[in-house]
């Protein structure tokens, strides 16, 4: 009996020598004078568990879980516990050192900051503490959260100044935002500017602004009803598709030619290409209205007007081999024009031999060519 006495005591000394009661009640590890509720003067101990499985429940025994495996992870919260045996204040660390993620999912209908769940991205961690809530409160806070390494990136369209994390920086790889079925919305009295960081002139109630420069082609839409000539045309609620519908009318849009017309056929040989000193400015791509008429006086010859790499304007062929000059006709003709791109577009004549016509532009009215734009 005194034997076991004996031992008691000793092992009371040994606790005396570590352990300090203070009379307000705190307790103090290697301090004599405690100033916390715990003092501790030393190294503190913790479980710390290692997981390679694919899915894991947190419990009571759990303080450092770190992740190990080889697929992404799911881990489960346990629920809170209302009155007696209430754990508010425990905490988890959660340490991912995979490649992979880990999810941590809340028990329903307990959140996590507001969320269901979060995601422990590779090489990274995660603190959270127990706030004692219960039912679709937050029942979980998150602490800390940071990256194994200890240094912070922000790449592929963001940027970090200090400890912020931005949007907006140079993409580094291809990306892709799948929606999954979820709205993306870009919302507030900004712009939404593609090409430019500034806002051009006239943009000022514009949402989108497409700047490309001097390069055709800054918007592309295909639904299936595009087709060569068609234009974006709305129904009554916005909703734009390609359609054939004609955008002006003949009416008294025509524009005339510009320059001052001389004779090119004055050359004794036959030619192509032969300055007329006239051209025609096209505003915009899409399909012209062309109308023309001169008088041509000649033996026989065949002479035309043309757009180089577009067509011709006005053409007449030699329909007779009589010596005698005859006036050359149709005189008025007209054409339908397709132009790709806006621009001034020289006029040049040709003519087949060597016949100089006896006479040139000499109708009435004289020579004419006015043009009109009729669909895109």
């Amino acid at each position: 009996m005194i034997k076991k006495i004996t031992k008691l005591g000793q092992i009371l000394g040994v606790l005396a020598s570590s352990f300090v009661f203070s009379q307000a009640s705190n307790i103090g590890i290697n301090t004599p004078n405690p100033g916390s509720t715990i003092d501790i003067n030393g190294s503190i101990a913790a479980n710390y568990t290692a997981i390679n499985t694919a899915s894991y429940n947190l419990n009571s025994a759990d303080f450092h879980v770190s992740y190990n495996g080889t697929a992404n992870a799911v881990f489960n919260l346990p629920a809170a516990i209302n009155g007696v045996g209430n754990f508010k204040g425990r905490m988890y660390t959660i340490k991912n050192n995979t490649n992979f993620t880990v999810t941590l999912n809340s028990a329903a209908p307990e959140t996590i900051n507001g969320n269901t769940s979060i995601v422990v991205p590779a090489n990274q961690s995660i603190q959270l503490i127990n706030t004692g809530l219960t039912g679709t409160n937050s029942t979980w806070e998150i602490v800390s959260a940071s990256s194994s390494a200890g240094n912070y990136t922000a790449s592929n369209g963001l940027s970090i100044s200090g400890t912020d994390v931005k949007l907006g920086g140079t993409l580094s790889q291809p990306t892709n935002i799948a929606t999954a079925g979820n709205n993306l919305s870009i919302n507030g009295t900004g712009k939404i500017l593609v090409g430019t960081n500034t806002v051009p002139a006239g943009s000022a109630n514009s949402k989108i602004v497409i700047d490309n420069g001097t390069d055709n082609g800054a918007l592309q839409i295909k639904d299936g009803t595009q087709q060569l000539g068609y234009v974006l045309t709305s129904d009554a609620n916005g909703l734009a598709t390609w359609s054939s519908t004609v955008t002006t009318a003949f009416a008294n849009n025509w524009t005339k030619y510009t320059g001052t017309l001389t004779n090119p056929f004055t050359g004794n040989a036959g030619g192509d290409n032969l300055p007329t000193g006239i051209s025609v400015n096209i505003p915009a791509k899409g399909w012209y209205f062309f109308r023309s008429g001169i008088t041509i006086t000649s033996s026989c010859n065949d002479y035309w007007f043309y757009i180089g790499g577009i067509g011709e304007v006005w053409k007449a062929y030699c329909g007779t081999a009589s010596p005698d000059p005859i006036n050359f006709v149709p005189r008025d003709q007209t054409r339908v024009l397709y132009f790709a791109a806006p621009g001034i577009y020289p006029v040049v004549a040709h003519k087949t031999n060597f016949v100089v016509p006896t006479g040139f532009n000499g109708g009435n009215p004289v020579f004419y060519l006015d043009f009109v734009k009729f669909q895109n």
